[in-house]
């Protein structure tokens, strides 16, 4: 007899939990961090009146999600999570809850978390719940940058002409400190110079990268990775226009600085090589 679906309308009683693998990745995660650390971070910038926004904790895993699974467009991100049952149950959603709006993501960064410091530390913070965990020692780092293409239109490139004061680049405090004590110093020249570079209307804070292999609007992003398990311990992301060796020691220092670790050993490529690098990671 030839098989056909039933249609009929039943009532179940259905347990996510149990619908998720135990070697799937989310689950992983869940097992591993704890995000409640996310609502405490977060309350400074929430009245304590009115009515309940969107859970913080929410809007971090469905980021989260885009990342990890290359969901680029907000617009899609809230249409998956809403379509798939691991990450309905990442979230904590059940299936009669609502998804979050694609435009909360936008206008929160926009208004709420715009100029603070919130999302780094999220991510110090589950850094530092994985040193707890042993799986990060920070003692052997490797470091490099990576061009990041700006989502931007080539319609959107304008030229512009701008007036900066050339001198010498800025590495670090203390160094520069350290050279201005040496005998004979001079402060370097500075003067004023045009330059004509590119920028994106819609994007304004990309920088135009102009190299052999790699051309247009975007940003250098700077990471390092702890060699122990492969885990990121620092990001820091600039205009494109920037060069590596110019923000390594900054990079290093800021970790330095927010997380226990004390790096031993940092792998770097030859586009480091330069004397200033050399004399401030001495």
């Amino acid at each position: 007899m030839m098989g056909r679906i039933d249609n009929q309308m039943q009532l179940l009683i259905l347990d996510l939990d149990s619908m998720i693998p135990e070697n799937h990745l989310l689950r992983q995660i869940k097992n591993s961090v704890n995000f409640d650390f996310i609502y405490e971070k977060a309350s400074s910038f929430y009245s304590h009146t009115g009515r309940k926004s969107i859970d913080p904790v929410v809007m971090i895993k469905m980021l989260l999600i885009g990342y990890l699974y290359g969901i680029k467009s907000e617009r899609r991100l809230e249409e998956e999570v809403s379509l798939n049952l691991a990450y309905r149950w990442f979230c904590e959603l059940d299936l009669m809850q609502k998804i979050p709006d694609h435009s909360t993501f936008s206008q929160n960064r926009r208004r709420r978390f715009r100029d603070n410091t919130l999302f780094r530390d999220i991510f110090n913070e589950i850094i530092m719940q994985c040193i707890n965990m042993g799986i990060v020692s920070g003692n052997t780092v490797v470091g490099d940058g990576s061009f990041l293409p700006g989502n931007v239109s080539v319609n959107s490139s304008i030229e512009v002409i701008e007036t900066v004061q050339q001198s010498s680049i800025h590495y670090l405090d203390e160094l520069e400190k350290e050279m201005s004590e040496i005998p004979g110093y001079k402060e370097p020249i500075t003067k004023e110079v045009t330059k004509r570079t590119l920028k994106s209307t819609t994007d304004p804070d990309c920088g135009y990268i102009n190299q052999k292999r790699k051309r247009g609007l975007g940003y250098l992003t700077e990471m390092t990775v702890d060699t122990g398990h492969g885990i990121i311990t620092g990001v820091n992301c600039y205009p494109a226009n920037h060069r590596e060796s110019d923000i390594i020691l900054n990079h290093v220092k800021q970790q330095q600085e927010a997380l226990p670790i004390d790096i031993k050993v940092l792998a770097l490529d030859g586009g480091y090589d330069v004397g200033a690098v050399h004399r401030g990671l001495e």
